[in-house]
């Protein structure tokens, strides 16, 4: 099997998953419109240098500006490592802000309760 398609069959999964949690995330109202666009840019160029790798890779050396072997099952495994932080990075990153948001909204509320609290005494 050819290491290319390993290397896309390992980590389109990710993308897809990616691209749907950022569309979920807008229909939810949890993020802007920015945010999506700069999300599926994002996954879209993840993406475009999976598919693209084998092509990426022949341009390279064709051009005499690499001398790196071709694609090994260890580089396969390494790009899908670092496609899983990355991942792992956006959610953690939606979880804090997710998380800073409520706490806003808790401060909020806890204000206007004890300032109604004040007036009452």
């Amino acid at each position: 099997m050819d290491k290319y398609l390993l290397l896309i069959i390992f980590n389109l999964p990710f993308v897809v998953f990616g691209i749907a949690h950022a569309a979920l995330r807008y229909k939810e109202g949890l993020t802007s419109r920015a945010s999506l666009l700069i999300r599926l840019l994002f996954w879209l160029a993840i993406a475009a240098g999976l598919v693209f790798a084998h092509g990426m890779y022949n341009f390279l050396v064709g051009d005499n500006l690499t001398d790196s072997p071709p694609l090994s099952l260890v580089d396969v495994a390494l790009v899908t490592g670092v496609n899983i932080a990355l991942f792992l990075c956006l959610r953690l990153y939606a979880k804090a802000d997710h998380t800073e948001r409520k706490l806003t909204e808790l401060q909020e509320r806890l204000s206007i309760i004890l300032s109604e609290k004040d007036k009452d005494s």
